[in-house]
């Protein structure tokens, strides 16, 4: 039986569709179609046992004829060895499975060995690069929290060896100096990580799963304190003795009479206070929610001229020392913290005391309590006092299908409360 050449099956076509080609030696092919051209598919034929068996030795043009004689040729020896080429092809395969298999074992164990070795300062650090930058501040302030009373103890140990206790231990030193409402925080922003880590099989569980936050820091109640109207007049009379800056004393009141959060008005730009047309752009950037407009009341308009004549030539309202930026967003709340404390701190100002009210200690955020207090008592409505707060609607609903700004009843509530403050400060 003459051998096929290369030569024949280039002159194939169409028509040997399905015809069977000799090689001599138990090496055959069948002609079939494919999408382009025509292919030969070769198979060697060979008795095992007294039984006719074949084996796949490839196929041509995919690879050379001479190829695949010379795997035609490897089966034979097979065969004349007394070995199934069939049950061999099939040993291998299962020698290369558990080859694979062992190796995806291996690198598992390597994984999970690595993982034993990271050390929750660099999980933290990664957790921040792919999911807290995500958030509006990029995750600074959990990081600050995380970094001041978190990592220091534990930053350095392998996740796989920081157990419950371990946190817990933490969290109850922070509940110790009296603050239970920072150590909340930093138990909600743990049980967040400790997912994350959970996911990528960092850890296996969540060591602080099935805890709440009442066994840590307790349960928080929602601050109510605000300024009487007696308590504003005596804010008044205080702020002199109380050596604050005088762009921090110009802060107080525009908070009070736009209620305002303290960041926000921390980080305002000139370029978004409009003193003519009398009105405040808050971008989103800067807002807790979305961006905001605030119209200035004559009392609001007053404190923001002043306000201009001390920082008009920066591009913040309220600039750094260094001028490059805006006053950090704590700042304005420290300056009164150190007045409203009963001793002062080292190194900190000496006026301790000075801005503490009949009502007792205050933070900038209950101006913006005590403001919408007081529209409320002058008759503002409270879906008008919402939308001066900047404030989400809860209700899906309403907030889908009534889109109204209430822009004029917003900028009569601003004026009721910038009038009202006029009247006590004349008390002062």
């Amino acid at each position: 039986m003459s051998r096929l050449t290369a030569q024949q099956l280039r002159n194939l076509h169409s028509d040997d569709a399905g015809k069977r080609l000799f090689d001599g030696d138990g090496l055959y092919g069948r002609v079939r179609r494919q999408k382009e051209g025509l292919a030969v598919n070769f198979e060697f034929r060979y008795k095992m046992g007294g039984k006719a068996r074949s084996i796949s030795c490839g196929s041509w043009p995919g690879i050379s004829l001479k190829e695949i004689r010379h795997r035609r040729n490897e089966y034979r020896s097979q065969v004349h060895e007394g070995t199934d080429p069939v049950e061999e092809r099939r040993r291998r395969k299962q020698e290369q499975e558990l080859q694979r298999k062992l190796e995806l074992d291996a690198q598992r164990r390597e994984m999970a060995r690595l993982a034993s070795r990271r050390c929750l300062a660099d999980a933290v650090a990664r957790w921040e690069k792919l999911e807290l930058v995500r958030h509006k501040d990029q995750g600074r302030e959990v990081m600050r929290g995380l970094r001041r009373d978190i990592l220091p103890a534990l930053g350095a140990l392998p996740l796989e060896e920081i157990r419950r206790a371990m946190l817990i231990s933490e969290l109850d030193r922070v509940v110790a100096r009296g603050s239970r409402r920072m150590a909340n925080r930093l138990f909600s922003e743990l049980k967040q990580f400790y997912r994350f880590a959970v996911t990528r099989e960092w850890v296996e569980k969540n060591p602080l799963e099935g805890i709440s936050r009442e066994s840590i820091g307790g349960r928080e109640t929602m601050r109510q304190r605000y300024l009487t109207e007696e308590e504003i007049v005596e804010l008044a009379r205080s702020l002199p003795s109380a050596r604050l800056l005088q762009t921090t004393e110009r802060a107080i009141w525009i908070m009070l009479s736009t209620c305002c959060r303290v960041g926000e008005l921390s980080q305002a730009r000139w370029e978004h206070v409009d003193l003519e047309r009398r009105v405040w752009f808050i971008p989103e950037d800067n807002a807790k929610t979305r961006e905001h407009r605030i119209f200035l009341s004559d009392f609001a308009l007053e404190q923001f001229r002043a306000l201009d004549i001390l920082t008009g030539n920066s591009p913040w309202c309220f600039p750094a020392r260094s001028g490059d930026s805006h006053i950090g967003t704590k700042c304005i709340s420290k300056q009164i913290r150190d007045r409203t404390r009963e001793a002062p701190l080292n190194h900190r100002s000496s006026a301790a005391g000075s801005l503490i009210l009949s009502g007792g200690a205050w933070t900038p955020h209950d101006l913006r309590r005590t403001g919408a207090t007081l529209m409320g008592e002058l008759g503002a409505m409270g879906q008008v006092i919402e939308r001066c707060l900047n404030h989400i609607e809860q209700n899906r609903m309403i907030r889908t299908y009534q889109r109204q700004e209430l822009r004029k009843e917003q900028e009569e509530a601003w004026q009721l409360l910038g009038a009202r403050l006029e009247t006590l400060l004349l008390k002062a």
